[in-house]
């Protein structure tokens, strides 16, 4: 990781920025006025949702690169719930069944890397990226058909959600919503499970499946269990994109957000409140990146271009200790 900020403040001197005015830049940008701050806050929000679920995978030993499909597959299904009669339900229902339709779609999609997995020893990050080229295409086709508009916009977008179902702003400047508050909700369920026997036999299992397997937890219990969870919070995340700021689903519901989710949690370390903290700081490279170009005259999208490089380091590091624990462990 410390490779991959080495390469961002290679390209920043590239482009004839000067590395303070860039910095600066980016904390005016992303937290410089109260919108700002509640701007970037609320990107963070997705971002520290995937990678929360994605924890206890990276704990196992399972690379989870699905959550980009898991997230489409949960908007859709959300979508669905909200749209149903069910979204006419008071918002004290219509909001926990959106909430657990978006997981239960995110989960269920999820099981197509991890069946594959456990049944023939597929590459999860291959079928996974299948997974999410195929959640691609799905959601293009719902758009053009069954979930389309009916009020006729040229764009592929469904119908505007119910306010029953949609999760309200809270009352700061910029698109901040309640979800927020159930970040902070997870946050503390995460803290107490890092440090539980679930947590240390995940640990055991991506060390020794064996041993993890004589103390009760099977191989297949650590990675169908590792992936619902994960597909769960990518699809809650999908859920709050589409009840929140969005108010409708669109093809670009995921936005990358996924990805920068398993960012997220190796910035953190799989700690909940450093995921917290990454999250923050993956928002800011988004967030922040007009008031570089505005203070520096840097490119904005050197932004997305970070982002890029970070994920790329995530990726090339996942993949070694991948191939390590492999090449280390053949009776695994």
């Amino acid at each position: 990781m410390l490779v991959g900020f080495a390469l961002v403040t290679l390209v920043v001197a590239v482009t004839g920025g000067r590395l303070a005015d860039v910095l600066t830049g980016w904390l005016y940008g992303a937290l410089g006025t109260p919108y700002a701050a509640a701007q970037t806050a609320a990107y963070a929000v997705p971002l520290v949702v995937v990678a929360l679920g994605v924890t206890p995978a990276l704990r196992a030993g399972v690379i989870a690169v699905g959550a980009e499909g898991q997230m489409q597959l949960g908007a859709i299904t959300a979508t669905v719930t909200a749209l149903s009669p069910l979204g006419q339900l008071p918002t004290v229902l219509a909001l926990p069944i959106g909430a657990l339709a978006g997981m239960l779609g995110g989960a269920a999609w999820s099981m197509i890397p991890a069946v594959p997995l456990l049944r023939w020893q597929a590459s999860e990050i291959l079928t996974a990226l299948m997974a999410n080229f195929v959640a691609v295409q799905l959601l293009a086709y719902l758009l053009r058909t069954s979930l389309s508009d009916p009020g006729g916009y040229s764009v592929p977008r469904s119908a505007d959600l119910p306010d029953t179902a949609r999760i309200p702003f809270l009352p700061v400047s910029g698109r901040l919503t309640a979800a927020a508050l159930l970040v902070l909700v997870l946050v503390a369920v995460g803290l107490w499970w890092y440090h539980s026997r679930s947590a240390r036999l995940l640990d055991i299992f991506a060390e020794n499946k064996w041993l993890a397997a004589r103390l009760g937890l099977s191989r297949a219990r650590a990675i169908l269990a590792t992936t619902a969870v994960s597909g769960a919070a990518a699809g809650l995340a999908g859920w709050m994109q589409v009840a929140g700021p969005d108010g409708r689903l669109t093809p670009g519901v995921a936005g990358g957000i996924a990805f920068n989710g398993l960012v997220v949690a190796v910035l953190g370390g799989n700690r909940p409140v450093r995921i917290v903290a990454a999250g923050l700081i993956m928002a800011a490279l988004v967030t922040g990146a007009d008031g570089v170009q505005l203070l520096s005259g840097t490119p904005s999208s050197i932004g997305v271009v970070s982002q890029g490089i970070l994920l790329l380091a995530v990726a090339l590091a996942l993949a070694l200790t991948q191939r390590r624990v492999r090449l280390g462990r053949p009776s695994d």
